[in-house]
This record gives structure tokens, sequence and C-alpha cells, in this order.
């Protein structure tokens, strides 16, 4: 029995080799399969052997192991998801750490930011990435690119603004956005690794 399982299976790697042969050009395809007959021509061309590819690395480069067979139905999906009631329930639980935004007044859950306004903020963004883009082009950047919105220019007198990359944006700035945001901090790093606040103990 041992016997004939072994060459059931060395059968199935030779046929699956010959397979591997013809799709990748190495050699022609059985006489079972061939219109004309091509035994002489398989006689005198040998397989070309590639130097460092084995069957191995072949298979490796070729195909996509693990890969699902069959696709999961709803019904399975669903008791993933939420269990079964008779063995093991999973109802959907709901969030107690809900908060409420102070400056939108949409809710977001406490850790993270409030969609809503991260939303307005990637907005914003665009706009002045389209905004550099239109005016500076895809130059490299030397220097840094001061964003003005109206009326921030003529704070400043015309040396100030004097070799510096500006870009103005045709719209008043958002009250979110304040100008202090774009400064450079005037504070000397510390070498302290313990971050405490002042006002405690």
């Amino acid at each position: 029995m041992a016997n004939g399982l072994l060459s059931r299976l060395s059968r199935a790697f030779r046929s699956f080799e010959q397979a591997i042969d013809i799709i990748f050009g190495r050699g022609f395809p059985p006489g079972g399969l061939c219109a004309i007959e091509c035994n002489h021509v398989t006689n005198q061309v040998q397989p070309v052997i590639l130097p460092g590819r084995s069957l191995k690395d072949v298979l490796n480069d070729a195909f996509l192991w693990a890969v699902p067979k069959k696709r999961r139905s709803i019904e399975k999906r669903l008791m993933r998801r939420f269990g079964y009631p008779k063995y093991n329930w999973k109802p959907p639980v709901p969030k107690t750490n809900i908060l409420e935004c102070n400056k939108c007044g949409h809710n977001y859950e406490a850790g993270l930011l409030c969609g809503h306004c991260y939303e307005i903020v990637k907005q914003e963004t665009l706009e002045m990435q389209t905004a550099i883009q239109q005016e500076l082009g895809l130059s490299p950047v030397e220097q840094d690119v001061i964003v003005l919105y109206e009326g921030e220019k003529d704070k400043a007198t015309k040396d100030f603004w004097k070799n510096q990359r500006i870009v103005e944006l045709p719209k008043k700035r958002p009250d979110w956005f304040n100008q202090n945001l774009l400064q450079s901090t005037t504070q000397q790093s510390s070498d302290d690794k313990n971050v405490k606040p002042k006002d405690m103990p």
C-alpha cells in the first residue's frame, strides 16, 4: 500500500514538473497534448535549466499560498462578530466614554480627536497645499513657506517679508487656526526627563 502511494505521488510530481516546464517555456507538452508529432524535437532539445532556480523557488514566486478556498457566508460572519445566543453570545456593548466637543458640539470618543474638527483641519490643509503648489510649483523648498491670510501681510513692513517664501490665501483666517502656531518656540530644550506640572506637590 505504501509503494502504491509513493508511486502515485511520484507520478503527480512528475506531471506537475511537466506543467511547470510548459508554463515557463522550458519544454514541450506530452505527445497526447501535441497537435503535431514533436517527439523527435523533444529528443533533440533539452530543457533549459536556469542556474539557482529550483522547483521550490518557482513555486514560492508563482503561487500565493494560504488563500481561502471558499467564501465565508453572512451567517458565519455574523456569528463570528456577535456570537451565538445559545453558546457564546457577544451582544454589542454601548460605549460610555463619549464626550461632546467644546468647539463644534459633535460627539467623539475619549482619547481620540473629534472627527468633525479633524475633517475641517484636513480641508484647510488641502487648500494650503494647493495654493503652495500653484504659487511655488514643485521646486525644492530651501526656506520655510509662510502662509498668510487676507489682511495679514499689511501688519508688517516690506522689509520684514523680504527674501521669504510667502503664499497668500484670499480669505479670512479661521478662528481655530491661531497665528502663534506657526511661530517657533523661544524656550530652550531641557534635558530633564521628569515631566510634572508646577501646581502639583
